[in-house]
């Protein structure tokens, strides 16, 4: 018996990087997990088929995390197909990388959005 079998898990910005890992390691350890990727459906394909090799659920959970409804979306849809949720992982973050006294406040609610 695995430490997260039966357990549920979404993790945001999961189609590389921390995110791509931190899914991995959900799905080592038993859970099922929605990999949420904004545009790197093939990342997230492969991050999934990983999950899977370890015999759970997976699903691609395609969503801009920094708009309110796709994570609306992205969780009911997850708890819809899985039974519920007991894990989410926010992982996803932005940031436009510009010089303080360049940045507007566009760039500042976006990375406010994404991150939190």
């Amino acid at each position: 018996m695995k430490p997260l079998d039966g357990k549920n898990a979404i993790v945001t910005g999961a189609s590389k990087g921390i995110g791509a890992s931190v899914a991995i390691a959900l799905a080592e350890a038993g859970a099922n997990v929605a990999i949420n990727y904004r545009g790197s459906e093939d990342a997230a394909n492969d991050v999934a088929e990983r999950c899977r090799s370890f015999g759970v659920r997976t699903r691609l959970a395609q969503a801009d995390v920094g708009a309110q409804a796709d994570v609306e979306r992205i969780v009911q849809e997850t708890v819809d197909e899985f039974g519920g949720l007991d894990i989410a992982v926010s992982n996803a973050a932005y940031s436009d990388r510009e010089l303080f006294y360049e940045a507007d406040m566009a760039g500042f609610e976006k990375t406010v959005q994404v991150t939190m």
